[in-house]
């Protein structure tokens, strides 16, 4: 029995095709049948570069829920060839915080951070997360994603550090602002900085 031939990759116009269809199976409530189309894609030579996840990520994050936005992120971690969730939920969580969805952007960073998660959030991730909730005023959140941006060794940089402090002085909190400022400059002392975040998260007070 001669073997299989290897799959083909994906053509310009199946691109287009799978683009124009994800959308389509997505607003008609066929969720699982667009994870399942996703999930075939994927399978494909060369896919996950070729993908406009950009496109779909922009689509999910127009929806009124991220209950779509999930489903397809559950089928990637469950995915045979183990694809990167990273390549759908960087652009969505950026799509999101264009949109002044700081809440929903959190739940993605979350998702990405649980124990089960195959992929942790990438330095850029982090840095799209915490920039993009202190630019919408939300400290808070901004220091969960710095915390959890500190637990895996990653280091802010200068201007990632000035957009938190300013996050924080501007929500009058001066004395916090000053210690995070401090604390991030040190790139050997992440588990200090992790302790500190800690602290203030557990004192916060609205």
């Amino acid at each position: 029995m001669l073997p299989r031939p290897p799959p083909e990759p994906l053509s310009s116009s199946d691109l287009d095709a799978i683009s124009a269809l994800l959308p389509r199976l997505l607003s008609a409530g066929h969720v699982p049948a667009a994870g399942r189309l996703l999930s075939a894609a994927l399978l494909l030579p060369g896919s996950q570069d070729r993908l406009p996840l950009d496109s779909l990520a922009a689509y999910l994050a127009s929806l009124p829920t991220l209950s779509p936005a999930f489903a397809l992120l559950t089928a990637l971690r469950h995915h045979p060839a183990r694809p990167s969730p990273l390549l759908l939920a960087s652009p969505l969580l950026g799509s999101l915080l264009s949109l002044r969805r700081a809440r929903d952007a959190s739940s993605v960073l979350r998702w990405l951070c649980r124990p089960d998660s195959p992929r942790r959030p990438d330095a850029a991730t982090y840095a799209d997360a915490v920039a993009g909730l202190c630019r919408l005023e939300d400290p808070r959140a901004a220091l969960a994603a710095l915390r959890e941006m500190a637990t895996d060794g990653l280091q802010a940089t200068r201007e990632l550090r000035e957009a938190v402090r300013d996050a924080m002085l501007q929500d009058a909190r001066i004395e916090e602002a000053w210690a995070l400022e401090a604390a991030m400059r040190q790139p050997e002392e992440t588990g200090k900085l992790v302790e500190l975040i800690d602290k203030l998260l557990s004192a916060w007070e609205p």
